[in-house]
Order: C-alpha cells, then sequence, then structure tokens
C-alpha cells in the first residue's frame, strides 16, 4: 500500500480478505480512520466488501491509500438570478439623411446646414456631426469644442 506520503508499506492480505478488512489494517497502522480513507488499485475505487482476489489483486500489487474528499462539486446556481441579455443597439437607417445637410431658400439659393470636415484625409462632402459643446468629424476624428458666448 502507498500511503498519503508516498511511502510503500508492506501488507499481508489474503485474496479471500474484504476491502474492509484491509482499510481496518490500515487504520489501526496509519492512524486514519477506516471511513476517511479511499483505496485506488488500476484507476479503480476499492468499495466496501468486495474481496481483494475479485479485484484483480495479486501479489506484490500496489494500492494507493488517498482521502475521501467532502464535498467535490461547487453548487449550482439558479437561473433566475441572472439579469436579462442586454439589447444592442441596432443603427437606424435614415433615407434621404443628406437632406438634412443642406437648405434651399426662397430664391432657390442652396446653403450648408453643417460645417464640412477641413482634413486633408475627408475631402469636400464629409460633414462634421454638431453635438452641445462640440463638432465631430466621424471618419477622421476630428474636433472641434465651442466655447460659451462664441459663435462659432
Amino acid at each position: 500500500v502507498r500511503d498519503l506520503a508516498g511511502r510503500a508499506l508492506p501488507i499481508e492480505a489474503s485474496p479471500e480478505a474484504s476491502v474492509d478488512g484491509l482499510k481496518q489494517q490500515l487504520a489501526a497502522g496509519l492512524a486514519v480512520p477506516a471511513a476517511e480513507q479511499r483505496l485506488l488499485f488500476g484507476g479503480q475505487a476499492l468499495e466496501g466488501d468486495a474481496r481483494l482476489g475479485s479485484c484483480g489483486l495479486q501479489d506484490d500489487s500496489t494500492v494507493f491509500l488517498s482521502l475521501e474528499l467532502s464535498g467535490g462539486r461547487q453548487e449550482a446556481q439558479e437561473e433566475d438570478v441572472h439579469k436579462p441579455k442586454k439589447i444592442k443597439h441596432k443603427r437606424k437607417k435614415v433615407k434621404l439623411a443628406v437632406l438634412k445637410f443642406y437648405k434651399v431658400d426662397s430664391s432657390d439659393k442652396v446653403s450648408r446646414l453643417r460645417r464640412e470636415c477641413p482634413h486633408e484625409l475627408c475631402g469636400p462632402g464629409v460633414f462634421m456631426a454638431m453635438h452641445f459643446n462640440r463638432y465631430y468629424c466621424g471618419k477622421c476624428h476630428l474636433t472641434y469644442l465651442i466655447k460659451k458666448g462664441d459663435g462659432d
């Protein structure tokens, strides 16, 4: 039997002996209660009143001793605790939006309502957005702040 520290302990047991009997032998020798012991052989846990011979144990077989863990799995959280899924913003297409950039006078003169971006990357036809305190170009990210008391 290989114990918790990795030491090999020789133990004599007959093939007709039960797993519980082997646990009692280990409890006396190692001072580990039999209820907390978990014996493993060949990747399988040895349980209860099973015979050592029927578990596949032979002479010079190594049984690994580990401790039973309390718990082991985190309790699942309730589903209704979660917040509802965030709704993403959907862009609205405005038909003939370019008409908002120009105004036609009564004398058929066309004037611009928005400011054109002066940056060389944008060129003519790219207008700046009007916010309450700034002009902003969405293409080149140029921003002009509007000072209070200043007309432009």
